[in-house]
């Protein structure tokens, strides 16, 4: 339910609630004055405008303590506020049918909540903007990481759209997916069937750690993404859709390393080809009320493209001022297909029509190596033993999957020799496939072939940036060759992606000591915190 559907649902139980009102008695007048009162906090709150919200409810709370809709409004600002007990606290005594069904919604989510989130400790960011709460526990080695890049994405996104929160953000880490469904409208069948990650809702973000997959995933660019949320809600009050608000976080999430807007991935390009061709795009519309509502990882990583080009063709026609405008006309009150078009000076079918014009234009075939990986990112760990096989089924090929399974198997009993040869057999039957080159080039790093892993592995972290294993491959082979430089540019990127693997820190720790860098003591001490 949107912000102005609940808004209005309270002010129909709020009527109710005070009864009808005399307009020539004083005490009718004052109801009608609490609520209206009533009504704007309702509103501000449900478009994330808790800085506003904050003064009329501590109002109301002085004049009007005991009323169910007062004390409901000050558990969702206590909710708010991350003070989730409190928000409990607030509801003491009153039925969950009260306020229209409200109090019991909000009970309900404050405790699973705090089910989820009474032990964290937190930290603040360097710059002081954000707070970020987490587990007591591994968590620990990601924060600051954490902190940094949304320190910089604060600076970047900010100049970008021209709004930055007001107050300090607060960040959840969280253990595993089940959280994340604990704590939003989510549920896990959503979350594992679209990959969904991460969440920008009741004005804070919430992240799940890359230690719950399998492999990582690009966990910094989503702490970018889900900021560019915050920001865009905040800067419309709440009133840009779905598609729109995706392809300016899509477009957005880079922003915190490098300046522009982000590409579009190989991986992602294949999808887009595939369904250019085979007119099997997503409608926009069909995008609401949330990509997390999509039927796969495969459709919700296509329908991300998609919005990517739209806002990437939008940008490219008006820059950040047109843009900062679309969201202004929606402030206001307009449509997005109604401001989309009136900046672009365009009827929205035409917008539409020129939209998808460019997507035929567009070069997409160096996605055609990743076809095995496109909308298959994010394998979240549900326990059991380690796999050296994860991802073989990527692989096209029925005679390389079985060599590339055989030798997995064999690197598993550390059979090196006898993997690599099996994994040749892989690649001279499926040419550049990329899992099939990433496990040889590993293979080759543990067997000290230095020369042949970097010939393997720094074309494949190249074209994918979300493949850790290419990276941290690159990275250590570079390191034993004595290219301190290259070998730090690799395990940074490895960084961005898998955090929580010991070669990645504790590569970063001695690249960074050999080349003076002042974050060697942090990779240090990560790097022995994940190897104790």
């Amino acid at each position: 339910m949107t912000g102005r559907v609940r808004a209005l649902t309270l002010c129909a139980a709020a009527v109710l609630l005070l009864g009808p009102l005399d307009p020539g008695d004083a005490a009718a007048r004052k109801s009608k004055s609490q609520l209206g009162e009533v009504i704007k906090a309702s509103r501000l709150l449900y478009s994330e405008r808790v800085p506003e919200a904050r003064p009329i409810i501590q109002e109301l709370v002085k004049r009007a303590p005991k009323a169910p809709e007062v004390r409901w409004l000050a558990a969702e600002l206590a909710f708010f506020d991350g003070d989730y007990a409190g928000a409990i606290q607030q509801l003491d005594g009153l039925d969950d049918g009260d306020v229209d069904g409200r109090v019991g919604q909000t009970r309900g989510l404050a405790s699973s909540t705090l089910a989820v989130t009474k032990d964290f400790i937190h930290k603040t960011s360097s710059g002081g903007h954000f707070e970020i709460w987490y587990a007591d526990g591994p968590d620990e080695v990601i924060v600051d990481l954490a902190g940094d890049a949304l320190e910089a994405a604060y600076r970047e996104v900010g100049a970008d759209l021209g709004w930055t929160p007001s107050e300090p953000v607060r960040v959840e880490l969280l253990g595993k997916p089940v959280d994340l469904a604990a704590m939003s409208p989510l549920t896990q069948q959503d979350i594992e069937t679209t990959g969904t990650i991460a969440l920008s809702k009741y004005g804070k973000l919430m992240v799940v750690s890359p230690r719950a997959t399998l492999t990582g995933y690009a966990w910094m660019d989503t702490l970018d993404h889900e900021y560019t949320h915050l920001v865009v809600s905040g800067l419309s009050h709440d009133t840009v859709p779905v598609w729109l608000q995706e392809g300016l976080a899509r477009f957005e999430q880079e922003r915190w390393r490098k300046p522009g807007g982000a590409s579009l991935p190989p991986a992602e390009q294949q999808l887009l080809a595939t369904a250019i061709k085979g007119r099997r795009l997503i409608e926009l519309d069909a995008m609401h009320p949330s990509m997390a509502k999509l039927p796969s990882q495969e459709a919700a990583a296509l329908a991300y493209a998609e919005v990517l080009t739209l806002v990437t063709w939008i940008h490219g026609k008006v820059g950040w001022e047109g843009l900062r405008r679309v969201i202004a006309l929606q402030k206001d009150g307009k449509s997005a297909p109604r401001a989309v078009a009136e900046v672009l000076e365009l009827k929205w079918p035409k917008v539409q029509r020129a939209w998808k014009s460019y997507l035929r234009g567009l070069d997409l075939s160096a996605g055609k190596p990743l076809a095995g990986r496109a909308g298959k990112r994010i394998r979240f760990d549900k326990g059991g033993e380690a796999s050296e096989n994860v991802g073989v089924d990527e692989v096209a090929s029925a005679k390389a999957r079985k060599f590339a399974r055989l030798g997995g198997m064999l690197r598993a009993r550390g059979h090196l020799d006898a993997a690599a040869i099996e994994y040749e057999k892989a690649l001279a039957a499926a040419g550049t496939e990329p899992y099939v080159a990433g496990k040889l080039a590993r293979t080759y790093v543990e067997l000290g072939e230095y020369d042949k892993a970097i010939e393997l592995a720094r074309p494949l972290a190249t074209l994918d940036e979300q493949d850790p294993v290419a990276a941290v491959t690159l990275g250590v082979a570079l390191a034993a060759k004595g290219d301190d430089a290259g070998a730090r540019d690799a395990f940074e990127q490895a960084l961005r992606i898998s955090p929580f693997d010991p070669a990645v820190r504790c590569g970063l720790a001695d690249a960074y000591h050999h080349l003076g860098d002042g974050r060697a003591d942090r990779e240090r001490a990560a790097c022995e915190r994940l190897r104790s």
